[in-house]
């Protein structure tokens, strides 16, 4: 029956184990064929506003700022609505120029309904802030880019499809990121079973594991002494420290060896699993001393 149970253990855990692996690689590669924003050529933007009723002016060509590419704007005489698309040489003046548009967005609008950001992207500089409310306002800024709008409420689902249909704005691509969230309820799940399993062993009550932080104060009571160590995992670092103490001392009080024990601070979701479903016997003197 025990070497059964070794053997199931090692089944548990490859299979499990590359689980973890294809899941994470599979959200990993969805999400690096997500959709990034377009880079916007010159002429396409002057002839797509021309075709909305909006005359292009290059700023730059007049005033030859230093460290921009290129400046286009929207004719405000002609144009419901401002849009501005501004390409730059010099990083430092792009973040400067960029810094002012978003605290024209974000903090120069009254009545603001509502607003959104999306954080940096994984290959290329990417930051988007929008408010609405008596004007709709919008700044997006990508790699060497940035792209604003501003506009009276009446015209926001106009300014949006702009933004839509020059394909400027980042599109996440969530199913990635939910698949990539599958490997981490995998290894929970790896957990779960091996706690039940380690406290079966330690005090014949392996359901102690599906109740939350009793099961790690139990654990943590018949592996390091005390039921208070848990108490670090709020705190930065401390955390850290009682998960690799946590892990050592469980292979410890098993009887394991140093090796053992150190490749199990670090490879827990591999040796606990084994551990647990293998023919060690639990050995309270072995528990860490207060």
């Amino acid at each position: 029956m025990k070497s059964k149970n070794s053997l199931f253990g090692l089944i548990f855990t490859i299979t499990s184990n590359v689980a973890i692996v294809l899941l994470f690689i599979l959200g990993f590669v969805m999400m690096l064929s997500m959709k990034s924003p377009d880079k916007i050529d010159k002429n396409y933007f002057t002839e797509y506003m021309e075709e909305k009723g909006c005359p292009v002016t290059d700023l730059q060509e007049e005033n030859k700022y230093t460290g921009v590419a290129n400046y286009l704007i929207t004719n405000k005489e002609t144009c419901p609505y401002l849009i501005s698309y501004t390409t730059f040489n010099d990083k430092e003046v792009l973040w400067d120029f960029f810094s002012k548009g978003q605290k024209d967005v974000m903090q120069n609008n009254t009545n603001v309904t509502g607003k959104t950001s999306v954080s940096i992207n994984l290959f290329s500089e990417y930051y988007e802030y929008s408010t609405s409310g008596d004007y709709y306002k919008a700044i997006v800024y990508n790699d060497n880019s940035v792209l604003y709008a501003s506009a009276t409420k009446q015209y926001r689902d106009d300014v949006r499809s702009i933004f839509k249909d020059l394909h400027y704005q980042y599109e996440p691509n969530f199913k990635g990121m939910q698949i990539a969230w599958y490997s981490l309820y995998v290894l929970l799940f790896i957990f779960i079973v091996s706690m039940w399993k380690t406290l079966k062993k330690t005090r014949n009550k392996g359901w102690i594991s599906l109740i939350p932080f009793y099961n790690i104060g139990c654990l943590s009571k018949d592996v390091l002494g005390s039921a208070w160590w848990p108490l670090l995992l709020p705190v930065p670092i401390g955390n850290v420290v009682f998960m690799f103490m946590l892990h050592y001392n469980i292979g410890k009080v098993f009887n394991k060896n140093d090796s053992y024990c150190i490749l199990m601070m670090f490879f827990p979701s591999i040796l606990w699993p084994l551990l647990a479903f293998d023919n060690s016997e639990y050995d309270s003197s072995k528990v860490r001393k207060k």
